[in-house]
């Protein structure tokens, strides 16, 4: 029998040294992503939620507590995005997009047909042979979005990837963004400030206090309606009770 998780993490915690004491971070993480679920994190700033991300791609290697990743589903490969792009700065963005397929030597008719599917729907037609200094910051992240997803991962992990993009423009891509997860079938642990757009993509979204950063909540966003479109997702009559639900947790910090 598979395992139903793809992503478990016990006891973690992170702190770093102070001055006169320790800086805790991350206290005492508890939590379980299923496979293909799309797992949302939202909390306050300062409350860890980059660290834990950074700690499961394996760039923090100093923390307590355990977290384990499915090993069929990690050797399939993990993608990370991060807030900003980190495009490599002398390739174009196709070039960009492309790099994941290319370091696996999988570039075929068919993965090329992939990256131009989300070339067009992210809305980058006409940028492919620009260099990343030739975009603005929101086209550069796109193509950050688009060489994660061209990869097709089985794990996914984002940092705010749509923070620095217009409001009009978050909403379309949040729209697709799911939708292409979800056809992929990857489990996803997505990091955001904006509760709307947590409710939006999450089957589930975790709450985070203020530093130290705990797990306060973990509260079913399932949607009866406009589940696959970010707009009109608005009219489900769940949204403003979740919404007022987790901001009344985030103001409190606690329960």
């Amino acid at each position: 029998m598979k395992n139903e998780y793809d992503i478990t993490i016990a006891g973690l915690s992170k702190s770093y040294k102070g001055r006169n004491e320790d800086i805790v971070v991350l206290n005492e993480l508890n939590f379980q992503v299923k496979r293909g679920e799309f797992f949302c994190i939202v909390g306050p700033s300062g409350c860890g939620k980059s660290t834990l991300l950074k700690i499961l791609v394996n760039k923090i290697k100093d923390y307590q507590g355990t977290y384990h990743i499915n090993e069929e589903r990690r050797s399939s490969g993990i993608a990370y995005i991060p807030q900003e792009s980190l495009l490599i700065p002398w390739r174009t963005l196709y070039q960009n997009m492309a790099l994941g397929l290319e370091i696996k030597k999988s570039i075929t008719p068919s993965t090329k047909g992939l990256i131009s599917d989300l070339i067009s729907s992210f809305k980058l037609n006409g940028l492919q042979d620009k260099l990343p200094n030739q975009v603005s910051g929101g086209e550069a992240q796109r193509a950050s979005v688009i060489r994660a997803l061209a990869s097709s991962p089985r794990i996914l992990l984002c940092d705010e990837p749509f923070s620095s993009i217009d409001f009009v423009t978050r909403l379309d891509l949040n729209t697709k963004f799911k939708n292409k997860a979800k056809v992929q079938g990857v489990t996803t642990i997505f990091v955001t400030h904006n509760i709307e757009e947590a409710i939006f993509l999450g089957d589930r979204v975790a709450v985070m206090s203020k530093k130290p950063g705990e797990i306060v909540d973990i509260i079913d966003s399932s949607l009866s309606e406009g589940a696959e479109d970010a707009v009109k997702c608005r009219q489900a009559p769940e949204f403003n009770k979740l919404f007022s639900k987790i901001w009344e947790i985030l103001e409190n910090g606690f329960h």
